[in-house]
């Protein structure tokens, strides 16, 4: 199997593709240099707030840097697309809690860009922000199963090679281009064919599934707010989820196909989910089977769960075992 390296330029003409990708909160870009510090300059959102940007007229930033809270007595909450990029001497950067969205590009080709502090506000993120930096290869070197996460919440891309993706729980935003063109890596032979993305994702990036041309499946669970534009464009997709849920409402309003994981509002399935404390392998000396990193629920036409507490195995370990 022959694997190529994305040329960085996929990335930036599915931005373009995007119609809506502006930053959600702008309103127009006009830059105003801070009376407060003008080495950045900002733009007003439509909320009253600002979004943030390197004034390039001033000299260029160089070392730590921290972004700040307020400019001008006005609340930073975004910052701008390619806002910082080509700032090749910033080592590092802290991004305050007042921060909610990072644009595409927005450190882009800061090569020197080592470390970055992020709040756990963030809302949205952009395509690869961190691009060309050394920060963004360290994440990627350090990505477990493909999966290259910012702070174990932000789901930044997709290197891995699996035709069925799974989300990993504890993902809030997927960034926009996460998986465009099956991920950051293509093949000769591998597609996404299916993703699944659990209660606790909140966000799914402008662009995110873009050209996974054999994407037939995608499973959305009750917690989705938002789905930018884009998202799912060519692509062959079925949403699979909950009565009343944000994905049955984007399948309607996208003409895309919405099929109800249960279809009678009598009716619920049980789940099962394991965390890191479930005892995988159970040896003749067991006794008993351990319920720890366990949990059982009941979940219900509309999306919503109970957890059922009074469970216990049908079998024993001493049965499995007499019978092997």
């Amino acid at each position: 199997m022959k694997i190529y390296k994305k040329i960085f330029s996929v990335f930036i003409s599915s931005i373009i593709a995007a119609s809506a990708f502006s930053f959600h909160m702008q309103a127009e870009e006009n830059y105003t240099v801070s009376a407060d510090d003008p080495r950045f300059k900002y733009i007003m959102n439509e909320n009253g707030t600002v979004s943030i940007a390197a004034n390039e007229t001033s000299s260029q930033l160089s070392g730590k840097i921290s972004i700040p809270s307020t400019l001008d007595g006005l609340t930073v909450t975004g910052i701008c697309k390619n806002g910082f990029s080509d700032n090749e001497k910033i080592t590092s950067v802290n991004i305050p809690d007042t921060v909610k969205e990072i644009d595409s590009l927005a450190f882009s080709n800061c090569s020197s860009l080592a470390s970055v502090t992020l709040p756990d506000t963030i809302t949205s993120m952009g395509s690869m922000p961190f691009s060309c930096s050394i920060y963004e290869e360290n994440i990627i070197k350090s990505a477990d199963s493909g999966f290259v996460t910012i702070n174990d919440y932000i789901l930044y891309i997709y290197t891995g090679n699996n035709t069925d993706i799974f989300i990993p729980g504890g993902i809030k935003v997927i960034a926009d281009s996460a998986f465009a063109n099956n991920g950051y890596y293509s093949s000769e032979d591998f597609e996404i064919t299916s993703v699944t993305i659990p209660d606790t994702v909140e966000y799914i990036g402008n662009d995110a599934f873009f050209n996974c041309k054999a994407l037939s499946s995608a499973t959305i669970l009750t917690g989705v707010k938002e789905i930018g534009s884009n998202a799912f464009t060519n692509t062959s997709v079925r949403i699979y989820g909950y009565n009343g849920t944000y994905a049955q409402k984007y399948s309607n309003s996208n003409n895309i196909t919405f099929v109800l994981l249960i279809s009678n509002p009598n009716e619920f399935k049980y789940e099962i989910e394991c965390d890191k404390n479930y005892k995988r392998y159970y040896f003749s000396t067991d006794t008993s089977f351990s319920q720890e990193g366990i949990r059982v629920y009941k979940r219900y036409y509309d999306g919503s769960r109970d957890e059922v507490t009074n469970w216990d195995f049908t079998s024993s370990p001493d049965v499995l075992y007499n019978k092997s």
